[in-house]
């Protein structure tokens, strides 16, 4: 399906089919606000109301409530229709030049660009998290309305690219491939918020801490977390909601003072990040994961599954101390050898920060509005131009 080039884009607008709150919302409210003050662009995100409160405490452009994400539970049909219902509704209230998918999920916008599909409105998708293996059914069945050759993509890592265009059936090559940035490096003393935070445990200042910041659920290890701490002897703080936090709760509740602690849902993890001697990641699955760059910025050490890093490809094992699988006897170790080497712990964290910095948003914004230019021109192979405002 073809569609008129766009030469000016004067407006965007994303449509983010989320439900919860996790790092591809948080980087798409981040993403939004930095593309919001380019000159001459207006930006307008859609969400579910459920999301608009951390939207808007994350990001200055203008969010508005949508019904638009895909609920677990519901039908794939249904999903697909209210998404449609939704997306058409926006499109021709807003009029946009232009769409910006981010997709947490390979089927989570499936509504959306059919809708964007049968309005011939020019789209780039982001495809965040991409599962090994066959896609879901419902993406199989949705392709023949999606106009895929129509739709420019692009994909936080190299593996997700090739995954994304193995569930899409698109061509080699077919998606973009973007890097996730990274915060500044924080400016606080960690020293002293070494001593502080551990004492807000009931820890010695040279006490052991490590710490997991993350969506408590299975796919990223969470029920695995007591146990690592127990059997690595260190305090373990555990940061985060999800669907395991009540059990992890109990857990912690039936031995208060020992290894492992709860902290809830933190604002902002950053003290905790340069507090504490390793971050924990041991994830079945990620993208480029944002817990690791926001760690690595605050020079925190990161001990994860090799799967966890695979978006850094061959660099991933100068950046942190890999462990093959997420079993605990194997994190234990993990977390005993590199407590006992200084010095590598110190190398890790020291290359991990200089990655961090190279990912910083001035190096990467360009290469958004390029995609976003090419998308609009329809470009499948877009090489990132200088963005040119309306």
């Amino acid at each position: 399906m073809a569609f008129a080039r766009v030469t000016r884009i004067e407006h965007l607008l994303i449509l983010l089919p989320a439900t919860r709150w996790g790092g591809t919302e948080a980087h798409t409210a981040d993403l939004a606000g930095r593309l919001a003050s380019q000159p001459g662009l207006r930006v307008t995100l859609a969400a579910e109301p459920a999301l608009l409160g951390s939207l808007h405490a994350a990001s200055p452009a203008r969010i508005v409530p949508a019904a638009i994400g895909w609920q677990q539970g519901e039908e794939p049909a249904r999903n697909i229709a209210r998404q449609q219902a939704e997306a058409t509704r926006l499109i021709e209230g807003l009029a946009p030049d232009l769409l910006l998918v981010p997709l947490p999920w390979p089927n989570a916008g499936l509504g959306l660009l059919r809708a964007a599909a049968q309005a011939s409105l020019p789209r780039l998708v982001v495809a965040h998290l991409v599962p090994h293996g066959a896609p879901p059914p419902e993406v199989t069945e949705a392709l023949p309305e999606l106009d895929t050759a129509g739709t420019t993509w692009c994909a936080v890592s190299s593996p997700g690219a090739r995954r994304v265009e193995a569930c899409f059936a698109l061509p080699h090559g077919r998606v973009a491939v973007i890097d996730n940035p990274a915060p500044p490096p924080p400016t606080a003393e960690p020293a002293l918020l070494r001593a502080g935070l551990r004492a807000s445990l009931g820890l010695h200042a040279d006490a052991p801490l490590l710490l997991f910041v993350g969506r408590l659920e299975r796919g990223k290890g969470a029920q695995l977390l007591p146990g690592i701490a127990a059997a690595a002897g260190m305090t373990l703080a555990c940061a985060g909601s999800g669907p395991l936090g009540p059990m992890l709760e109990r857990q912690a509740a039936a031995r208060p003072g020992a290894w492992f602690r709860m902290l809830g849902q933190l604002p902002d993890p950053t003290p905790w990040y340069l507090a504490a001697d390793a971050l924990v990641l041991p994830s079945l699955l990620e993208g480029l994961p944002l817990v690791f760059l926001e760690a690595a910025a605050a020079g925190c050490p990161l001990v994860a599954t090799e799967a966890a890093m695979e978006g850094l490809g061959s660099a991933a094992p100068d950046l942190a101390w890999l462990v093959p699988d997420a079993t605990v006897p194997l994190f234990a170790a993990a977390l005993r050898d590199l407590m006992a080497d200084p010095a590598g712990r110190a190398a890790i964290a020291a290359r991990a920060r200089a990655e961090a910095a190279r990912r910083s948003w001035d190096r990467i914004l360009p290469g958004w509005l390029g995609l976003l230019r090419a998308a609009a021109s329809n470009a499948h192979h877009p090489e990132p131009p200088a963005w040119q405002p309306a």
